[in-house]
């Protein structure tokens, strides 16, 4: 996984998140794909086991491709590309390639609620 520059804190509108299919949650992992992207299927993967895992994490898929309006208006220049939402929508973390598990908890574990 390797870190994006100039994201992070970048408010995203909820009408936009709303279109590409985000629902309200603590945090979500909003992960830009592309049909023949082998390192797209292995994001899915791992984002979709943490989000599992977490309670309060949700992982959605979007096809840049049919998005491009959104890929433009947030920067998207390759895929996979993985925005990684606080609960207001806010990017916390953008990156590009394939996520450890392991980092994606570490992640994760500064937007959700201690327990």
């Amino acid at each position: 996984m390797t870190a994006d520059p100039g994201a992070a804190g970048q408010w995203i509108d909820p009408a936009l998140l709303a279109q590409l299919g985000v629902q309200p949650a603590q945090a979500t992992l909003l992960q830009f794909s592309s049909a023949f992207c082998a390192p797209c299927r292995a994001v899915r993967r791992v984002s979709g086991e943490v989000a599992a895992l977490l309670p309060g994490v949700r992982h959605v898929e979007v096809d840049a491709e049919s998005h491009l309006d959104a890929v433009r208006a947030l920067g998207i220049w390759r895929t996979p590309t993985l925005l990684v939402l606080d609960a207001e929508g806010r990017v916390a973390k953008r990156a590009t390639g394939v996520p450890g598990k392991a980092q994606l908890i570490a992640v994760l574990g500064d937007l959700l609620p201690a327990t």
